[in-house]
């Protein structure tokens, strides 16, 4: 209103025909220039792949704790992009349209971005097929890797010749551009048993975000680590271990992450940056779960935290 009252004092100083023409025009050519929609990322989870209450579990965190397997939700105006599609999709789908129930839609998500093949990040497709809700060609934004991997093993490649999704290759470092936004994968260091892994950077109108919730180790990306941090508004990182002791019985270099311990010690040593880190992806051994432990109250005197469920963050 401010806008138009300003134009209408505008007309009135200007008495000749042309004037009030030409400032008609700028007007109108003004109004029809539409405006960036609203961007906004919402935290469906934030465990690592078996979740919390974790199979088999009778620890204190399993018994009195609930968290989902890390995903995040993109809100983009009218739009609503899916970042990892877990195990506990149908549940995160649920309350996320609890919480928003504009976001309801027939086909459930404009576009999929999956990081990898490890259990935590691609098995909700499974919802999408002829069992389930039957989705109609939903985008899926993946490598080539990923995409042979789901071409070539069953039941996924029954998702893809029923057309219950699309595949669509993304290149390293190429934006892919959808509506009022931009996602670039960035290919980084994980296990490769069957395909590679990519992070994402998320960028809106305003701000951006960084999402890399699995890597081996910081040490062979530090350098672009570094640029992403300078690039990137928020950034939500592999938090899976606290330390190297967690997994009494196993091997915890069979599970290879960079422990919060070490992360701490490379994000200290990198140059400065403007991204606010969120912690993602926690094993359910992690204590920074449990908010009265020592690990929690050391990490709250740091710029540092763990990202929770349904946190947003506007871009």
């Amino acid at each position: 209103m401010k806008c138009v009252r300003s134009f209408i004092s505008l007309i009135r100083k200007k008495r000749s025909k042309g004037a009030w023409l030409s400032l008609v025009l700028i007007f109108f050519s003004l109004a029809a220039v539409p405006s960036a929609p609203a961007v906004k990322v919402i935290v469906l989870g934030i465990a690592q792949d078996g979740g919390v209450p974790h199979l088999g579990c009778r620890q204190k965190i399993c018994l009195t704790q609930h968290h989902f397997v890390s995903s995040l939700a993109v809100v983009s105006g009218d739009s609503l992009y899916l970042f990892d599609a877990t195990p506990d999709l149908r549940a995160q789908h649920f309350g996320l349209i609890q919480r928003y129930p504009d976001l309801a839609r027939k086909n459930i998500f404009d576009g999929i971005f999956l990081s990898h093949a490890h259990i935590g990040h691609y098995t909700g497709l499974m919802f999408l097929g002829k069992e389930s809700v039957s989705t109609d060609k939903v985008p899926v934004y993946c490598s080539a890797e990923m995409a042979h991997f789901l071409t070539s093993n069953a039941p996924w490649s029954l998702l893809v010749s029923n057309q219950n999704i699309e595949l669509h290759v993304f290149d390293s470092g190429k934006s892919v551009s959808l509506n009022g936004l931009s996602v670039t994968p960035l290919a980084v260091p994980h296990r490769r048993e069957f395909t590679d892994t990519h992070g994402f950077l998320i960028k809106g109108p305003k701000k951006s975000l960084l999402l890399i919730s699995d890597i081996d180790s910081w040490e062979p990306v530090k350098d672009s680590l570094s640029g992403w941090l300078k690039t990137a508004d928020y950034a939500l990182l592999d938090g899976t271990f606290y330390s190297g002791n967690e997994l009494p019985g196993r091997d915890i270099h069979l599970v290879p992450h960079p422990t919060i311990e070490a992360s701490l010690q490379v994000f200290q040593s990198l140059a400065p940056f403007r991204a606010a880190i969120f912690f993602i992806h926690l094993n359910h051994t992690n204590p920074l779960l449990d908010p009265d432990s020592p690990e929690s109250r050391k990490l709250s005197a740091t710029p540092y935290r763990v990202a929770a469920e349904w946190q947003e963050f506007a871009l």
